[in-house]
């Protein structure tokens, strides 16, 4: 194949392999929708359906708003914008989240300026009420599953170049706003290409995904990795692996998958939720590419996933640590066919200097698992954020790469673009990608250590709330399910470590309890981090907020705290801590003559 854009391979394998499915979408349960196949020369014929009407009613680089459920349906819809030339904005349905998803949907269609709505007719009705409602521009709104929704015959093949947009990935937001990545058809098949390559993958292969399909890692991921290699995604929606995990795995079984990602949180998941008699029902030793991405990679975790499922022939190769981000397409590093994933014990006090110091010291070390090496074609540069100057390997810095999928910018934002997009050392080597992530070098591997805005320092020392995070859901039971947060706040002229933990229990355990619990956790993360940890809140489950990927808002929650607006069920606050951020409390029971 001579191609270089999805949108023409894809033509290609209508032609020559038409009648193989390229998506199976597989329902949730009796009910609840129905078993969809589509095959590529079906994806063809109903893109150029659906582009046509496009091109009728809008013109070449509109912005097309995708809101659907899980299915088939999105994909269609998705090449459907690049049969016509348009440039398609995948997002989240806003039902059943609250204000948390409309506020998402209202960014992303302002920012946009999407033009187009295309959805199922189940939703159309409903998201015509809310657009009215969010935005102060025209939107025309279109149900794809209307069979008089254009001709195949009226359809015009679009000029697509190098540069010309793909598509606009808004970020999943878990330190800022959405921003939409412009990523252009040729970092995008640089991207596919590069996933291919770091993992070996066959073409015709076998993915199966969960993950939701507007997220980079469910799209580019599954779907259009799928395509490009013109093989088969089984499709399941995320709701499905959520209820019964072991859904997932039967299905990895059953079609013999040799690719399917998830995050760390859903390997973790399986481990608890999948008993040992399952897994005797299990055969996994056909899985070659478990890959785990998109949150930071815990080696613990890749141990009990291992053990568990070993008895099902899983094979501790197949396991693949993976560092990427919207900003690149999706993919950056990751662990390749012929290795199998070791951690490193590193000194966890060189760790919170920037230092990267392997250590045999179980007691004062911390693992660290390698994402892979840094794949052929990009530069990537460890930098001091602070003084843009370049840090020899074993330093632990900023991120900096550049390389041929990285996307253009974020739409609409040219001097954050500029910011991000085109940094420079300081000694003037560039442009550089800013990823915001710090990482270490070290024997060729990049190591992933944390996200810069999401760091606590405490005096002067750095630490990282995904360890907090970890080490609460081993302290108790009561722990261990929910999700949690970790994150510093100003309180007696010094940074205050606080955590917030979902318990299932919380409403009805008697509050003797809930502060036998949080003394514990005060206590322990207290030893275990070597700075006070004296701050702890018990939310609700669904308390702590995910991004649509599932990463942990640590940011939003330090906001909620920090206004008041968190509705602990429980809470035992320093009195500094209380005194700067429960006010209206202090103030109430000073009224009181309390």
């Amino acid at each position: 194949m001579q191609h270089n854009d999805i949108f023409h391979s894809t033509r290609e394998y209508a032609q020559v392999i038409g009648d193989q499915n390229a998506i199976v979408f597989l329902p949730d349960g009796p009910g609840s929708a129905v078993r969809t196949e589509l095959s590529y020369g079906e994806l063809d014929l109903r893109s150029r359906r659906l582009a046509s009407w496009l091109q009728e009613h809008r013109a070449a680089g509109d912005r097309v708003l995708l809101l659907y459920p899980p299915g088939a349906a999105f994909v269609t819809a998705f090449f459907a914008c690049l049969y016509a030339g348009m440039i398609p904005v995948p997002a989240p349905l806003p039902a059943g989240d609250g204000k948390g998803k409309v506020d998402r949907l209202r960014t992303i269609v302002n920012a946009a300026g999407c033009s187009v709505l295309f959805t199922d007719h189940a939703n159309l009705a409903d998201l015509q009420e809310q657009l009215a409602e969010l935005i102060d521009h025209d939107i025309l709104c279109a149900a794809t599953d209307a069979d008089d929704l254009g001709d195949p015959d009226g359809w015009r093949e679009p000029v697509i170049r190098p540069e010309t947009l793909a598509l606009l990935q808004f970020t999943s937001g878990s330190t800022s706003e959405p921003r939409g990545v412009m990523v252009s058809h040729e970092s995008l098949w640089a991207n596919l290409d590069l996933i291919k390559r770091t993992f070996g993958l066959p073409t015709c292969a076998k993915v199966a995904s969960w993950l939701p399909h507007y997220h980079d890692m469910g799209l580019i991921g599954g779907s259009l990795s799928t395509i490009f290699l013109g093989g088969t995604l089984w499709l399941m929606s995320p709701m499905s692996f959520l209820r019964d995990p072991y859904r997932w795995l039967d299905l990895i079984d059953q079609e013999g998958i040799h690719i399917s990602p998830a995050p760390n949180f859903a390997y973790d998941l399986c481990v608890r939720r999948i008993k040992p008699a399952q897994v005797e029902q299990l055969d996994l030793s056909r899985w070659r590419h478990a890959l785990n991405g998109a949150e930071p990679v815990d080696p613990a975790t890749l141990r009990r996933f291992e053990l568990h499922f070993a008895p099902a022939g899983l094979r501790p190769e197949t396991i693949r640590p993976c560092y990427g981000m919207a900003e690149v397409g999706l993919l950056v590093t990751g662990t390749d066919e012929n290795r199998r994933a070791q951690p490193v014990r590193v000194d966890a006090a060189d760790i919170e200097r920037r230092l990267f110091t392997p250590t045999d010291d179980v007691a004062a070390g911390r693992e660290l698992t390698s994402s892979g090496p840094v794949p052929t074609g990009f530069d990537l540069r460890i930098v001091d954020p602070d003084s843009r100057t370049p840090l020899e390997d074993g330093r632990i810095g900023e991120i900096w790469l550049s390389g041929p999928s990285v996307a253009l910018g974020y739409w609409g934002k040219p001097d954050e673009s500029a910011a991000v997009f085109d940094a420079y050392t300081n000694d003037d080597e560039g442009p550089y990608l800013r990823t915001g992530d710090l990482g270490v070098c070290h024997d060729g591997d990049l190591y992933i250590t944390g996200r810069i805005k999401e760091l606590i320092i405490v005096n002067g020392r750095n630490i990282y709330p995904q360890d907090l995070e970890r080490k609460l859901g081993l302290l108790h039971p009561a722990l261990s399910e929910g999700a949690s947060a970790a994150f510093g706040v100003p309180g007696d002229g010094a940074e205050r470590i606080v955590v917030i933990q979902e318990i299932r229990t919380a409403g009805a355990a008697a509050p003797t309890e809930l502060q036998q619990l949080a003394d514990l956790v005060k206590s322990e993360l207290s030893a275990y981090a070597g700075s006070p940890v004296a701050n702890v809140c018990f939310v609700k489950r669904g308390g702590v907020l995910r991004t649509t990927s599932g990463k942990v808002r640590r940011t939003s929650m330090r906001e909620l705290f920090v206004t008041d607006r968190l509705q602990p069920h429980f809470e035992d606050l320093e009195p500094s801590v209380k005194k700067l951020h429960r006010a209206s409390v202090m103030e109430a029971l000073a009224g009181a003559g309390v």
